[in-house]
């Protein structure tokens, strides 16, 4: 089984169906899929997503994920993502974000279109489009350097904690050490977003003009709190 049906697998069991569709007949397709009678759910579900809902169109999108009591086609799960994220579905945003990350069938790995989804998801309060997020910055993944300055400067308290330089020089360092090597110097004033924090040295991004499209490690006892 690859990682995104084991990915999938686990998602679906945990929220697929904790969210509350008002149509009556979603209690009878949670039982259906309890029972491992997908095809019931399946038909009782898919009325209800034609009509518009945005959690059957959501469930339905992890079924055909999934192949429960379908055949395998996440061209289909993406199609009633895309449908269910119009409405403003935030999970099903995160879901098509996920599904571009992996790239593994027909829907082609595209990391640009996956922080875009992510990104849509982590605005409207979906904590695991903020933590993956905040964590693809904290590795200096490659997909997100390019655009790690243009996110925090609009999104960056979603992430971190505005700080400014205080000292009137502050080494920023590959790691959390004094051996570590300099990147670059801030200086008094300069804006940061903290991102974590390690005893004595927080990982930060700059903030502003001066960014570096990294992220970087300082002493944390010579910055003050933002505005």
């Amino acid at each position: 089984m690859t990682k995104k049906y084991l990915i999938a697998i686990s998602f679906l069991i945990s929220t697929a169906f904790s969210n509350t569709v008002t149509a009556e007949g979603l209690d009878d397709a949670v039982e259906a899929m309890r029972a491992g009678d997908f095809a019931e759910a399946y038909c009782i579900i898919r009325p209800l997503a034609e009509y518009g809902d945005a959690d059957a169109q959501y469930n339905i999108g992890w079924m055909y994920l999934n192949g429960y009591g379908l055949r395998v086609n996440d061209t289909l799960a993406l199609e009633w993502w895309q449908r269910a994220a119009k409405q403003g579905h935030i999970d099903a945003s995160f879901s098509i974000g996920m599904l571009y990350s992996l790239g593994e069938g027909k829907v082609a790995k595209d990391l640009d279109l996956a922080i875009d989804y992510y990104l849509v998801a982590a605005r409207n309060g979906q904590e695991d489009a903020v933590a993956l997020l905040q964590s693809m910055m904290m590795r200096n993944d490659k997909a997100i350097l390019g655009r790690m300055d243009a996110i925090n400067n609009q999104y960056g308290l979603l992430f971190g904690k505005k700080r400014l330089v205080k000292a009137k020089k502050l080494n920023a360092r590959n790691g959390p050490s004094a051996k570590e090597k300099i990147v670059t110097r801030l200086i008094k004033g300069q804006a940061v977003l903290e991102l974590y924090k390690k005893g004595r040295w927080s990982q930060v991004a700059l903030l502003g003009d001066a960014g570096l499209g990294r992220t970087v490690w300082v002493y944390n006892p010579l910055l003050e709190p933002g505005e």
